[in-house]
C-alpha cells in the first residue's frame, strides 16, 4: 500500500551497442548497454561476405568477441563485408557491418555522445530507439489509438453526469 502511495518513480531503461579494438591479428569488438554493463555471454552470429554463418559463438564475461576474418576475399567474392550480429536474449539486438579493410583507431571514443549514450566510447541505439521495426509501428498505432479515445470517453462520461442529474 505504501508504494502506491508514493507516487511514480522513474524507469531506467538501456540500448546495446558496440566498441572496437584491432590488432594485426583479430579484431575485438566490445559489447554492451547505454548504461556501461556488459552484454555477458551474448549470443553472436558472424555471416560472411556471401550470405552464409561463418561462426557462432558467445561474448566473454566483458562483453567481448574476438574475430579473426580473411584479409583477402575468398575466391568468387567481390567484397569483404561481414555482418555481425549479437543477442543478449531479452530483446536487445546490436548489428555492426566488419570490413577487412576497416580504419577505426584502436579503442575509438566518441568525442560527444548521445545523451542516451551513457558510455562514452560505446557505439549503438538509446533504449528509446532499441525496438524492432513492428514494435515501434505497434506503439505509434497504439499511442494514437489512445490519444483519440480520450476525448470520446470523457464525452460520454459527461453525457452519463447529465442523464444522472
Amino acid at each position: 500500500m505504501a508504494l502506491l502511495l508514493a507516487g511514480p518513480l522513474p524507469a531506467f531503461a538501456h540500448g546495446a551497442g558496440w566498441q572496437i579494438d584491432q590488432s594485426q591479428s583479430a579484431t575485438v569488438y566490445q559489447f554492451g548497454y547505454t548504461d556501461g554493463t556488459a552484454m555477458m555471454f551474448a549470443e553472436v552470429t558472424i555471416t560472411g561476405p556471401d550470405g552464409k554463418v561463418w561462426q557462432k559463438g558467445r561474448t566473454d564475461r566483458a562483453g567481448r568477441f574476438a574475430l579473426a576474418t580473411p584479409s583477402q576475399p575468398r575466391d568468387g567474392q567481390t567484397g569483404s563485408h561481414w555482418k555481425i550480429l549479437v543477442s543478449d536474449g531479452m530483446g536487445h539486438q546490436v548489428t555492426v557491418t566488419h570490413s577487412s579493410d576497416m580504419t577505426d583507431t584502436p579503442n575509438t571514443i566518441d568525442a560527444s555522445p548521445t545523451p542516451e549514450q551513457a558510455t562514452p566510447g560505446l557505439r549503438g541505439t538509446g533504449a528509446l530507439l532499441d525496438l524492432p521495426l513492428w514494435a515501434a509501428i505497434l506503439f505509434g498505432i497504439s499511442l494514437i489509438a489512445n490519444l483519440a479515445f480520450i476525448p470520446i470517453w470523457f464525452r460520454q462520461r459527461q453525457k452519463q453526469r447529465s442523464m444522472q442529474e
